[in-house]
């Protein structure tokens, strides 16, 4: 499973509820590609009956050549016309021939088109709803998982719904002519040469189980295995740092074994069903000559019905071989959309409610209210935050300092909503955050966190990607603010340079500039900042400053710092500890009262001196 902890046993109801849902959603798809669908079963239908006409037509003409043989050699008139029927006749088989090739090319090319199709918006909806469902969806999932679902499982479901469906529907009307044909032609020797084929509706039931579970396995086993791959190039610096390439490879090679077994299973259960049902048109054949010879040997059927009777044998044969392909595509099909219903299936808690406020601006005033909460799945570990009431003005600026783990990050997640929140608890100009429409709340508010990410796009395109369109006046002011642009120039193509996944071209206060220029560029109502400016050195930190504080008029402001000299010159400086404010006012106010804000400024004052000693004795040495 794809979750963090192991799931809980789930009963036999709710399996078989949970297949009901994936059925109802796969034929909400189906229904939607219903036309290329209803093409392909019509034209499978005039399929089936060129694929009897062809066989009888093949035993009419051996009867009209056997019959040729037989002719007096003194009878030319004779001769001659049933040479010109016999030719008719191979013209026509030519005829048949194309003909069935054109009709099954035609169903083939619906039916597969269709299966595109619905891959294509099962696609575009998974990756809509993906991007719906709140932050702590993927607290509980690994990307490796998603990608799996979203590449993997989809492809097999294509194929179940293109080969698959094809098969599915061609087998049982190409057996029913097939059978309808042959009963006319000769019902005692058709219900001989069926007699095996009832063994293979056993054989099915026996492989079905084990078809099913075979192929959930593989589809699990391709998520770890792209899990692990995603988490180590994501991590490859990290890996390197601590040499631990080798123990990333024995990782790997155990997740690839066991993929490896899994698969080899499948083949296996896979593989043993065609070669039992291939006996079975063997069967059938044998059949077919001792009760058919016996037949011609008492004159109840011609050669022609005879051979017949064989290309049928035969015809049936590939069918019901491709029937247990077909059951396999089907049974991986079934159980990669029942992956892929999980996900769609899982509601986004974080969406507009009924009855929202008609609100389209927001002033930027922030009020907390006996705020507590808990990340998703800790909740029966100590709470982020508890008890947590604070009045923000708008327009004000607010700094939020505390040690590690005290809820600074917590906090600022919940005012865009990012998290899941009861009511009552967070307002925002007097309107519960959860009554605010997500559009409105969203497009006013932008958020720096504390590891910034950037797209493999240019930097120009990155810090313009909350605007409609890359506008670079905006993008050129916002970097300047930033002290993102005096970098500029050092780069290869300047704005257009495309900075690598995650930004991997840029340093990390490079990083955390960039994403501020891209909050910047939006100028919102509310702007976060957590710990925007940890990873650059305190002269640069006092030239974003200086440059923020332009920015910071006219809205309101949340600075999350883990260094008390980032929010010295905040309006209201609020400190938490273990949750909780311990401690509000100025950083005069703070500093006077000697409590916890007062020992973080000493600790931090001490450790820049060590610093600076440090440094100094450095140069000294390099001198």
């Amino acid at each position: 499973m794809s979750a963090a902890a192991l799931p809980e046993p789930r009963s036999r109801e709710q399996i078989a509820q949970e297949r009901r849902q994936m059925f109802r959603r796969l034929a909400y798809y189906m229904r939607r590609s219903g036309r290329l669908y209803a093409l392909g079963v019509a034209t499978t239908l005039v399929y089936a009956l060129l694929y009897v006409a062809f066989p009888y037509a093949m035993g009419r003409t051996t009867d009209a050549v056997i019959a040729y043989a037989r002719l007096a050699v003194a009878d030319a008139p004779a001769h001659t016309s049933a040479a010109r029927g016999i030719a008719w006749m191979c013209a026509g088989l030519i005829g048949l021939a194309l003909a069935r090739g054109a009709v099954r090319y035609f169903s083939r090319v619906e039916i597969f088109n269709a299966a595109r199709e619905i891959e294509y918006r099962i696609r575009n909806d998974l990756f809509a709803h993906l991007q719906r469902l709140p932050q702590s969806f993927y607290l509980k999932w690994r990307t490796g998982d998603l990608m799996s679902r979203c590449v993997n499982d989809l492809t097999a479901v294509r194929l179940m719904l293109g080969p698959g469906l094809l098969n599915l529907a061609q087998t049982p009307v190409l057996m029913a002519v097939a059978v309808g044909a042959m009963l006319y032609q000769n019902a005692t020797l058709t219900g001989l040469m069926l007699l095996p084929y009832p063994l293979f509706l056993l054989i099915a039931r026996g492989f079905g189980r084990r078809m099913h579970g075979a192929n959930l396995a593989v589809q699990e086993g391709l998520a770890d295995l792209s899990s692990h791959l995603q988490e180590t190039f994501s991590g490859i610096a990290v890996v390197k740092a601590y040499a631990m390439e080798e123990t990333s490879r024995r990782r790997f090679d155990v997740l690839a074994q066991q993929l490896y077994d899994r698969n080899v299973e499948l083949a296996r259960v896979g593989a043993t069903m065609p070669a039992l049902t291939g006996l079975l048109p063997l069967s059938g054949m044998a059949i077919v000559f001792i009760a058919g010879g016996l037949q011609i040997r008492a004159g109840e059927m011609t050669t022609g019905d005879f051979l017949f009777f064989m290309l049928m044998n035969y015809e049936l044969g590939l069918p019901l071989f491709m029937l247990g392909w077909m059951f396999n595509l089907v049974q991986r099909g079934t159980a990669s959309m029942t992956r892929i219903d999980e996900v769609l299936a899982t509601p986004p808690s974080i969406a507009d409610r009924e009855g929202s406020a008609p609100i389209e601006t927001l002033r930027g005033e922030i009020e907390l209210r006996g705020l507590t909460f808990a990340y998703p799945g800790f909740e029966a570990r100590a709470s982020a935050l508890r008890d947590v009431s604070l009045r923000i003005p708008a327009g004000a600026v607010v700094g939020i300092v505390g040690p590690v783990g005290a809820g600074k990050t917590a906090l600022a997640s919940l005012v865009p909503r990012l998290y899941e929140l009861p009511d009552g608890m967070l307002f925002i100009d007097g309107v519960d955050v959860n009554r605010i429409p997500l559009a409105t709340l969203r497009r006013a508010i932008a958020m720096v966190p504390q590891d910034p990410f950037l797209f493999s796009l240019s930097l120009a395109d990155n810090v313009a990607y909350g605007l409609p369109e890359t506008d670079m006046a905006r993008v050129r002011d916002a970097a300047e603010r930033a002290q993102l642009a005096k970098d500029v120039a050092d780069l290869p193509y300047g704005y257009g340079t495309l900075v690598g996944e995650r930004g991997v071209m840029l340093s990390g206060g490079q990083r955390q500039r960039a994403a501020l220029a891209r909050a910047l560029a939006l100028e919102p109502r509310i702007l976060i900042l957590d710990d925007t400016l940890s990873a650059v050195d305190a002269e640069t930190e006092a030239a974003i400053q200086a440059g923020l504080r332009r920015a910071f008029e006219g809205r309101t402001v949340l600075v999350v710092a883990s260094r008390v000299a980032t929010v010295r010159e905040a309006d209201l400086i609020v400190v938490l500890d273990d949750g909780r404010i311990v401690e509000r006012g100025t950083h005069e106010d703070l500093l006077a009262r000697g409590g916890l804000y007062t020992r973080l400024a000493h600790d931090q004052e001490a450790e820049a001196r060590r610093r600076e000693a440090l440094a100094e004795v450095e140069a000294e040495e390099a001198l």
